[in-house]
This record gives C-alpha cells, structure tokens and sequence, in this order.
C-alpha cells in the first residue's frame, strides 16, 4: 500500500480509513506493507518540522509501515511539483520491499502523487499498479493549471486498474483521462468496533451535555469546505423558532473554528454550541451517537467515510446534494439531502427530522442496515480482492 495519508505518531488518525482497509485487508490473509513517505523540510521551515522525529519504520495494529522521507516544500504538496520529489522518496523503499518480499501489487491512495508515483515504480518492476481516486486528486488538482492536470491525466492513463469512492468520483476522472480498464467504484467503509448504535442519553453525559437536550452532532474538519459557516447560519435560523436552536456538538479543528465562533456570539447561539476540538478516533462514535442527526454541510465530497460511520451509528443524516454524497445518502430513506450554500435549507430539513421522532427512527435503522451490508471495510476488502486478482492475472 502506497499512501502519503496514514497514521503515524505525529498524526496518529492521519489517512485512517486507509489504515482500515488495510486491516481488513490483512483479516482476509493477506500481507501487506504500507510505505507512506513523510516531508523532509529544509531548515527554517517549519510547517512540517514535527516530522522529523518520524522513525523510519513502525508496527502499527502488526502492520509493517515504512516512513521514507520526500522533499516537502510550500505549495507542492499535491501538484504536479510534488508528484518528482514523491517518486524519489519513494522509489528506493518499495524496491527493497520487492527484493526481500515479492510484491504482487502496488495500491495506492490518490492518483496523485501517489498513484502516479506507483504506476512508474511498479511497470519498473513488473508489478501491476492501482489507484484509488478519492476526491481532491480528480476535482481539485486539475484545478492548478496544465501542469497539474497533466500528471493526473498521466497516472490514470498509467495505472492498471482505477478505483473511486464514488461514481461521481470515476465520471470526473474519465472527463480527464481514458484509463486502462473500465473504473471500478468501491465506497469507503466505517470500523464497526468504533462506529454503533449507542444510547443517545448516555452519549451526551459521556461528553459532559445536557442528556436530555434535542442534538445534532457533526464531525470533521472546520475548514471553508466543509460548509460550517452555513451551519452555524441555520442554527441561527433554528434559534428563532418558538422552541429555540437545537444543541449542536462539533468535533474537528481548522481555520473557521474562530469566524465560526465569532458568528455564532453574534446570533446569540453559542452556548447552543460545544466545540470538542480533536477527538481520538476511538471517541468519534461516542461524539456521533450524541446526536438526534448527523450533519454534512459540506460543498465538495469524495463519498464522505463521516457518513458511512453515522449510518452505522444508527443515525439520520442531514447532508448537501454533493459529489458522491447522494450516493449513500438516499432522500428521504437514510436522511433529507439540500442544496449546498442554502444555509434556509438545510434549517428547514433539520427541523424536520428533529421534529420527527417516527421519521428519525425510521431513518436511523434503514440507515444502519445498509450501513451494514454496503458500507464496512470488509466488504471493501472483497471488492478490492476482485480488483486485485484482474490485474494481477492481465
């Protein structure tokens, strides 16, 4: 497995959902190794200087993960300039790999630079390739300029086999390239020893909330994208209804945590709001479970593993006509779907699932069954183990 996304002890739930996917990939019998290159920062930068204390190689949950170091310079981080500096810091640790352990083949989690970088390595040592296309390498890196677009046109075209996490996902890759073999969708999954249905009321007190307060949780992070400034504006909605603004718990961090909290002081709803910050991974389904909803008000989604994890949580979700969004969040059976920027929207459809004790419950549980037969890492494994064999026997 080839991935810049993966948890180390900087960023322990850095790339997690990759680290699951290997799990289960590993619970079916396979062996697999994980190479996941960390930034070498010249001095004087130090955006990145944490990792410098990254050793080399690491077990995490008995999987063998490899740390090479790459260059790591402001502004390449995913575009056509990091793809050269990815692929030589890779290159030498994959090869070594395959010297003392045959690779059958080289997975790699975004097409750019990883998939790019896996294409090269792997036709060089006649190992086939795939990629895993997950949002921003299809949507956003094109986005850079010719240059940009170019590589990732390249690794699709290079890769053996293209993967998506979503269908609208693999119609914004075949738009930029024609890949080998038809694309192959395979959502993301969520950790059922994590993700479950918990008490609503034992959740809240296990955060320190009112137990009995009606509550809507989000988690992810307070970045522009994510939408939370339209969520905070419909809560200012909700606070002007005879009943008031629901709770509303958030877990994550990013730049909007301060404009959102100073938005919210002035729609008068911030003890409305509980602002968790960075929760562990193992505490995430508690902070889900809190809540009476889910919400995504997100303007740009891969297939959303937040969403994923909700539904096995038993929840609802309220979330944005999104990308691949739609896809897993059907309207009116798991959740209610809105426009993105309808900040009156998606008031609107909150109170309504809110208001709707019969509606919420019949929600949550169709939600949870599907969670359970479409959306966990192990069926994920499955269809990836198809993948594999079809490149691995052309």
């Amino acid at each position: 497995m080839l991935s810049h996304m993966y948890p180390s002890p900087v960023n322990p739930t850095g790339g997690i959902f990759v680290h699951e996917q290997v799990k289960a990939l590993r619970d079916r019998g396979h062996d697999v190794r994980v190479v996941s290159p960390k930034g070498w920062v010249p001095p004087g930068l130090s955006r990145w200087a944490s990792y410098r204390d990254v050793k080399p190689r690491a077990e995490i949950d008995g999987v063998q993960v490899y740390y090479p170091r790459k260059l790591t310079l402001p502004g390449a981080r995913l575009g056509h300039r990091n793809a050269d500096a990815f692929l030589l810091g890779v290159r030498r640790t994959v090869q070594g790999i395959h010297r003392e352990w045959p690779i059958d083949v080289i997975h790699a989690h975004m097409v750019v630079p990883d998939g790019w970088a896996a294409a090269r390595v792997g036709h060089g040592l006649g190992v086939p390739a795939v990629g895993t296309a997950h949002r921003a390498d299809v949507l956003d890196i094109p986005a850079m300029g010719a240059a940009s677009r170019m590589r990732v046109a390249e690794a699709i075209e290079n890769l053996d086999a293209v993967v998506t996490v979503s269908h609208a996902i693999g119609q914004a890759a075949d738009a930029i390239a024609r890949p080998r073999r038809a694309i192959t969708v395979v959502p993301n999954g969520a950790d059922a020893t994590v993700f479950m249905p918990r008490d609503a009321r034992v959740a809240r007190e296990r955060l320190g909330l009112d137990p009995d307060a009606p509550t809507i949780s989000y988690v992810g992070k307070l970045v522009p994208r994510k939408g939370v400034d339209d969520l905070i504006e419909a809560m200012g909605i909700l606070a002007r209804r005879p009943e008031g603004a629901p709770a509303l718990v958030m877990a994550g961090i990013g730049e909007m945590r301060g404009p959102a909290e100073a938005r919210a002081r002035e729609l008068g709803i911030e003890g409305r709001i509980t602002w968790l910050g960075k929760v562990p991974h193992d505490d995430v389904g508690w902070v889900m479970s809190a809540g009476d909803v889910f919400v995504l008000p997100s303007l740009s989604e891969g297939l959303p593993t937040v969403v994923c994890e909700a539904m096995a949580c038993g929840l609802p979700v309220v979330a944005t006509a999104v990308d691949g969004t739609p896809e897993i969040v059907d309207d009116p059976a798991t959740g209610l779907l809105v426009q993105p920027k309808d900040p009156v929207g998606l008031a609107a459809a909150l109170a309504r699932v809110m208001g709707d004790a019969t509606l919420r419950a019949a929600m949550g549980a169709e939600a949870l069954r599907r969670s359970e037969a479409d959306y966990t890492w192990a069926a994920n494994a499955l269809r990836m183990e198809d993948v594999y064999r079809r490149v691995i026997a052309t």
